[in-house]
């Protein structure tokens, strides 16, 4: 709270020094609570239930005045936000970049590249007044949507790329765990579908993998290979999990055409009676194995405790951009 305190100050104090022409001294101010995600308007096709799951905890305001020659970023912002803004003028274009905890954690807050900004025209700016922003949902909350960048799924039929399409972004790899779905990127002999409607995270189905007492570990992993050419390319994993024992994220490659494979983790999520979305970035691992163009996810459920457990998984997404 001292932190968001000090900052929504030095956003105030920021906008007063540069603004001359239209300097007041009551700020008017500007209200959200929540970034929502929603499918394109544009898309060819109904996504599966529940892939519009997400966990945008955080917006970038980026505002500009007719008549300015260039935009005021207002700054970053944990949701729900109020900051206060030194100007009396509506606002003629006030963009709202999508911010998410990059592997969970609060200080790697990043724009997460695969969610479109959101722009909006004429907003209204009162003088001591606030200015909610988007509409409000069943809950009662200020509510904008995002939706993903204009996607194409990734196919590979003999170890070659079928996808044609210039999206910037693909999907490599994805698991919805839905009743309709008659294939599944996992091992089902590991990975089984519960339709318990106490135990999925969204839709119809989620994944469970039961880890016996007596297995310290158990791995299981995408079976698809995943071909990715472009070295400069971004590379993140989604996915909704909640587990009983903790889980290791990796990838399984070779460092160059032709040598033997290895395995390294990524990150380890502890354990949790609740469902997390999370967005792991496996760019930094991939520069490890020299970028090499095939690769496996992995994952290793660990078993510390010696007690066993159930780990669960939903809406499992490898975007590259």
């Amino acid at each position: 709270m001292k932190n968001k305190i000090i900052l929504i100050v030095g956003v105030a104090v920021v906008l007063l020094c540069g603004c001359k022409k239209d300097e007041v001294k009551v700020p008017g101010y500007l209200h959200l609570d929540k970034i929502g995600l929603q499918e394109r308007a544009d898309a060819n096709a109904a996504s599966p239930e529940g892939f519009m799951t997400c966990d945008i905890d955080a917006v970038e305001l980026i505002a500009y005045w007719s008549g300015d020659e260039k935009e005021t970023v207002l700054g970053t912002f944990q949701l729900p936000c109020t900051l206060p803004v030194l100007r009396d003028k509506n606002i003629t274009r006030l963009t709202l970049v999508p911010v998410i905890k990059q592997n969970g954690i609060a200080a790697t807050r990043i724009e997460y590249p695969y969610y479109e900004r959101i722009v909006l025209n004429d907003v209204p700016l009162v003088t001591d007044s606030t200015t909610n922003i988007g509409t409000q949902n069943a809950e009662g909350e200020w509510e904008v949507q995002t939706c993903y960048r204009p996607w194409t799924v990734q196919q590979i039929v003999d170890g070659q790329i079928l996808t044609t399409s210039d999206t910037v972004l693909k999907v490599l790899a994805q698991e919805y765990f839905e009743a309709i779905q008659f294939t599944t990127i996992f091992d089902s002999s590991k990975v089984d579908r519960t339709t318990d409607p106490n135990l999925i995270r969204s839709g119809t189905g989620s994944g469970v993998i039961v880890v016996p007492a007596d297995k310290q570990t158990l791995d299981f992993e995408i079976n698809n290979d995943i071909v990715c050419n472009d070295p400069t390319a971004y590379l993140y994993l989604e996915m909704d999990y909640k587990t009983d024992v903790r889980l290791s994220v990796g990838m399984k490659s070779a460092y160059y055409d032709g040598g033997t494979t290895s395995t390294q983790s990524a990150m380890t999520l502890y354990e949790t009676t609740e469902w997390k979305k999370i967005y792991i970035n496996l760019g930094r691992l991939w520069s490890q194995f020299n970028y090499h163009s095939t690769f496996r996810v992995v994952f290793s459920a660990l078993n510390t405790s010696g007690n066993g457990g159930n780990v669960y998984l939903d809406n499992v997404k490898l975007l590259q951009m």
